[in-house]
């Protein structure tokens, strides 16, 4: 046979196979389709959501304006949110910006000399072992992806000394540097210090803080619009007033001002809707995406003060955690998280309502057949098999319902399936003609 004919031959039978496997799979696809075979899954994780609201909230502190008169360049020696005593520095004053600029470079170079003479001294090599060494800079570098992840840069910072410290001793330890590098370091320092110490002056005064609290270094012109004494009696329409108040430039011949108290109050006004997820809570949590990366726990004083005419209710929050960004939050968008649920979490489409015939026997082995209607439950593929299973829910969050896999004693006896949704079942949330015990190829 010619060649030429015979691969004609083989590539036409090659082209009817595909066609015939082709035509086969559509109506596969179709006959699935029409038997409700098709259907969708999801996997159960495990998950923790919050049940929160929006809200649009305003901070009262007690507050006490430093307004101190200096001639120069004041330069701040607390960062904002530093707790301070009565009496304590607060800030120096210079004759010039340099001046100024040479005692904060004399701070870094003090920091750096400290931390590479250690590094200068002989090591115990018994204590300081390349293993222990690893696990601090891994336990170092946890640290900064932490800090990075919740956009805290000022923990970065604090902890970058640590980091370098540990990887410098690790390269001593390895014989790549010697403490003889780093005491040579160290005396280059100290020449830097002491010729910058000599060219520059001296602060010709300071400032000290009028009363023991937290240091924030700005005024936002809001410290006394309202005594932390009348919060719990505060009203809605007090609240509206505060939210409404224009931010103005602050006191401009301040140089910062005393947070009295570490507490502090948050003042928000909420509908009878969002009120609902108060009812029984005392403890909540804030997000402040705009101010704080921290989330920061308070605690419901009150929520009673409700006007009739708008259906608002004035909250106050109580929050004692302050830092530098928390410590100038005043008017800002909040997130109040109002319960913490944890469990395995399962589509709301998922969920699905069925009568479920079951055998219960007494105490005398007599078995009963019984239907229970309504059930609430979820089809899961079971192999190529669905079972219904019984949920018992908390709380549907985000479209998620947030359901239990450890069940009580009041449960377990309510259960009439032979278990309840667990971990990484394939839970489905789309199909039709679902039913127990169903064949899905």
């Amino acid at each position: 046979m010619d060649f030429k004919k015979f691969r004609g031959i083989v590539l036409v039978c090659i082209s009817l196979l595909v066609l015939i496997y082709a035509g086969f799979f559509v109506v596969n696809r179709q006959a699935d389709s029409h038997n409700g075979r098709e259907i969708r899954t999801e996997t159960a994780m495990y998950g923790q959501v919050s049940d929160s609201l929006q809200a649009q909230g305003f901070a009262i502190r007690e507050e006490s304006v430093i307004n101190q008169n200096y001639s120069g360049v004041l330069n701040y020696r607390v960062a904002n949110g530093t707790r301070v005593s009565k009496g304590g520095v607060i800030a120096e004053v210079y004759l010039s910006e340099s001046d100024a600029a040479a005692k904060n470079k004399m701070d870094r170079l003090d920091r750096e000399i400290e931390s590479l003479s250690a590094l200068s001294q002989p090591i115990d090599y018994y204590a300081s072992t390349p293993a222990a060494i690893g696990s601090q800079i891994y336990g170092d570098l946890g640290d900064v992806l932490t800090h990075l992840q919740k956009n805290n840069f000022s923990g970065v910072a604090d902890i970058k000394e640590d980091l370098l410290k540990s990887l410098s001793r690790k390269q001593v330890i390895a014989g790549d540097e010697s403490t003889e590098d780093y005491a040579q370091r160290v005396s280059e320092l100290k020449l830097e210090r002491e010729q910058l110490a000599a060219r520059s002056g001296q602060a010709v005064g300071s400032l000290e803080a009028p009363e023991a609290g937290y240091f924030i270094g700005s005024t936002d012109g809001f410290e006394n619009v309202m005594d932390v004494d009348d919060v719990k009696d505060i009203t809605p329409a007090k609240v509206e007033e505060l939210l409404a108040m224009k931010q103005g430039a602050g006191n401009q011949s301040a140089v910062g001002k005393i947070c009295l108290d570490f507490k502090w109050y948050l003042v928000c006004n909420l509908d009878d809707t969002s009120m609902i997820k108060f009812e029984g809570v005392e403890d909540v949590s804030l997000d402040v995406p705009f101010a704080s990366a921290e989330t920061i726990p308070a605690r419901v004083i009150e929520k009673t003060n409700r006007d009739p005419e708008t259906g608002k209710t004035a909250v106050v929050l109580e929050c004692t955690y302050m830092d530098a960004d928390i410590a100038t939050v005043r008017n800002e968008a909040v997130q109040i998280n109002v319960k913490n649920y944890e469990g395995v979490l399962v589509n709301e489409k998922a969920l699905r309502f069925c009568d479920v015939e079951y055998t219960q026997t007494d105490g005398e082995g007599n078995e009963t057949t019984r239907v229970q209607e309504n059930v609430k439950g979820v089809y899961v593929l079971y192999g190529e098999r669905l079972e219904f299973v019984q949920v018992f829910t908390e709380k549907n969050v985000n479209g998620y319902a947030v359901c239990k896999t450890q069940l009580n004693e009041e449960e377990e006896a309510m259960l009439v399936t032979e278990r309840t949704v667990q971990l990484y079942d394939e839970v489905v949330v789309g199909g039709t003609d679902l039913y127990d015990g169903k064949i899905v190829h």
